[in-house]
């Protein structure tokens, strides 16, 4: 029964971000594309509250939780609420348009298959994460017996990462307060529900059978050969997923701004990795030309977070690791990182996951189908070269590639496959140039500031 309560505890968090099926772009999704945007949501929201509640000296259990969280979602979902109340202008969205053809059915069962036998790896526990039973379990559990953060155990220097964070961590112990004890069966499983979560946004925002299958095979099995199950990697995956689908696929202005700042949240707060990948997109965004202040505030509830958790860390002395890390470059083992890298890369499958994309966006660029991609592209381009740089803070950092890049790599390895995505079917949206009057919109593209990055 405690697994089926710790299971649960993720199931719960849709409902807490329901508040997101008011957006006019979430309403027109297919089912599992508006849970898993909820539930994206909702695990923003519980971290946040939880985060709060413990700096106010609330102590986290079953009843202040349920009751707190249950007002929330409430007070969000009744009309009136400040989220029916933000501004932006509806723009076409163009997600009832993209038919998926006859052949759907059988690349849906195929999507499931792959689903299905990543499953069968985490109910196994093949695919544990070595991570998940070093720190971000005993940190989950740890929290969930302290009512809060732990500040004893983040202070003590045996425990690794201390200062990553806090997300994933307050997730299992959200859980582990729903079933009153730890599952590290539940913790394992509870990353099919990422991947399922990032694969129906993709599917539910492009309406691409065919791209989804891709990248659930990509991610299945990039994630066992990284060995990431239970671990950061997938949730961060999910919400990193969520800012590209909505910054490149949708084109309703509210409904993109709000879930790119959701998403950008999520993955902030998620691993260390999350921040880069939000410079990332806000690098990306500025040189799109996208408008500079626009572009801050999609950004802004992931630098609050950010610099709140860093300022926690700050006042408990709890910066550690990436905090205290050297500064130094070594020029000198570039080539070297860019060989390991590029070796862990491969995936142990010839690095099929890169080429398959990659092949794809080369057929589109012959079409002249560019514009809509150019955004993930980019965003794939500067994870992929921040995580070379770090890299070589390290003088040798064979060890440290061998056991992370492999995990890392997931994030650019997700931006290129939304560009591939984009790039074959710019032109089958109903999508024109910038400058050329959309069809049926009675405007022209780049008359809008706020409009689609990369829209083609």
């Amino acid at each position: 029964m405690t697994h089926v309560l710790f299971f649960a505890g993720f199931l719960l968090l849709p409902l807490l971000g329901l508040w997101t099926w008011r957006l006019e772009a979430v309403r027109r999704m297919d089912l599992a594309g508006r849970i898993a945007v909820a539930g994206a949501a909702g695990a923003v929201v519980a971290g946040v509250v939880m985060a709060v509640m413990s700096l106010v000296h609330v102590p986290w259990s079953r009843v202040t939780l349920l009751v707190i969280l249950a007002v929330i979602s409430l007070i969000t979902w009744l009309p009136g609420s400040p989220v029916s109340r933000l501004p932006g202008r509806t723009l076409n969205v163009h997600l009832e348009d993209r038919a998926t053809g006859q052949p759907g059915n059988r690349v849906t069962a195929l999507i499931l298959a792959f689903l299905a036998l990543t499953c069968y790896g985490l109910i196994t526990a093949r695919e544990s994460a070595g991570d998940l039973h070093f720190f971000w379990g005993p940190k989950g559990i740890h929290f969930h017996h302290a009512g809060g953060f732990d500040v004893p155990f983040l202070a003590n220097k045996t425990n690794p990462n201390s200062d990553y964070p806090p997300l994933l961590p307050i997730l299992y112990a959200w859980s582990m307060t729903v079933a009153r004890q730890f599952s590290w069966f539940a913790a394992v499983l509870a990353t099919a529900l990422f991947l399922f979560g990032a694969a129906a946004i993709l599917r539910a925002c492009s309406r691409d059978d065919l791209g989804t299958l891709l990248f659930v095979a990509a991610m299945s099995w990039t994630v066992a050969i990284g060995y990431a199950a239970g671990g950061a990697d997938p949730p961060l995956v999910f919400f990193e997923m969520l800012a590209l689908a909505a910054l490149t696929f949708i084109d309703d202005e509210r409904s993109r701004d709000i879930l790119t700042a959701v998403g950008l949240a999520g993955a902030a707060w998620t691993k260390i990795e999350g921040s880069t990948f939000v410079i990332a997109v806000v690098l990306a965004l500025i040189l799109m030309r996208r408008g500079v202040k626009r572009t801050l505030l999609l950004a802004t509830p992931a630098f609050v977070l950010m610099i709140g958790w860093v300022a926690f860390l700050l006042y408990h002395r709890l910066i550690f690791g990436y905090g205290g890390a050297k500064m130094a470059i070594y020029p000198s083992s570039l080539a070297k990182t860019i060989e390991l890298v590029a070796k862990a890369g491969l995936f142990e499958l010839y690095g099929l996951p890169w080429l398959i994309p990659i092949v794809l966006l080369g057929i589109g660029m012959r079409r002249g189908n560019l514009r809509r991609a150019l955004f993930p592209l980019l965003v794939s381009a500067l994870t992929l070269c921040a995580t070379v740089f770090f890299y070589i803070h390290i003088e040798d950092a064979t060890w440290w590639i061998a056991a992370s890049a492999p995990r890392v790599l997931l994030t650019p390895l997700t931006a290129l496959i939304v560009a591939s995505v984009a790039v074959l079917q710019s032109r089958a949206d109903g999508v024109v140039p910038q400058g050329e009057e959309a069809e049926g919109s009675g405007r022209e593209a780049d008359r809008d500031p706020g409009g689609t990055v990369g829209q083609v």
